[in-house]
């Protein structure tokens, strides 16, 4: 009778932690186009557009904070708010957090000047060529797997994608030179600076992004409930129906 009762009350408890009222503070970086910042502070793009739609789903009050990324992990590795934006599955992000399902589809690209003669089948055509990553971050992680054991191939490591971007567009790379990119961040770019000059030149690998909830501040049922309820947005269609506007693929239901 008293384990009945006791299952009965953290079954309560559960529920009213997940339930409807919770305030929920979730911090990122701006990254167009899944997370974008226009001047008067408003935050839209299809990662944020789809977690409002999660949050009132779920009746929580949630709010969402930009700022610089090395400050956004500091805040999840710290507890100080209860979960990222925008995460990928890897083991560092499992760490600090409980991701969510792959919420929508991506991929890293190389991209270069559209007069560049040289083409690019495989990592050994990198040789000879600067090839510029935004970091640190997972882009040059991933950038630095693929350039691994390439003979005479020069990283540039930039602050930040729009730098790399505008400095390819401009030559400063070389004329054969290539960025390493979020495939819909560069095109975000191109489409926003009107980079006429800058194609794709090869996508690299393909990658899905989350919600990540901050485990040190995690209560009972709270990652369940959000997995419910993005699992019933992509099955009636709300994960497409959001990421569609902003030029985002939503991933694939399970």
């Amino acid at each position: 009778m008293r384990k009945t009762i006791w299952l009965a009350l953290c079954l309560l408890q559960a529920q009213a932690c997940a339930g409807g009222g919770r305030e929920m503070e979730f911090v990122s970086q701006p990254f167009p186009p899944f997370i974008i910042q226009e001047p008067s502070g408003r935050v839209s793009g299809a990662l944020v557009d789809i977690l409002h739609e999660a949050c009132r789903r779920l009746e929580w009050r949630c709010s969402m904070h930009m700022m610089v990324w090395k400050r956004a992990l500091l805040m999840i590795e710290q507890g100080s708010a209860d979960g990222l934006l925008l995460a990928q599955d890897v083991p560092e992000r499992r760490a600090a957090m409980a991701l969510s399902r792959a919420v929508v589809a991506s991929g890293y690209a190389l991209f270069g000047l559209a007069g560049s003669a040289r083409p690019y089948r495989a990592p050994s055509d990198l040789s000879g060529r600067t090839v510029a990553v935004y970091g640190p971050s997972l882009s040059q992680t991933n950038c630095e797997r693929l350039l691994k054991g390439v003979p005479g191939v020069d990283m540039a490591v930039e602050l930040d994608s729009e730098t790399v971007m505008r400095k390819l567009s401009a030559g400063r790379y070389g004329k054969d030179g290539l960025a390493f990119s979020n495939l819909d961040v560069a095109r975000s770019i191109i489409l926003a600076n009107h980079y006429a000059g800058v194609r794709q030149v090869a996508q690299i690998q393909s990658l899905t992004y989350h919600f990540g909830l901050t485990r040190s501040r995690l209560q009972p049922g709270v990652a369940e409930a959000m997995e419910r309820t993005l699992a019933a947005m992509c099955l009636d269609h709300t994960l497409q129906r959001l990421s569609g506007p902003y030029g985002v693929q939503a991933a694939a239901c399970r």
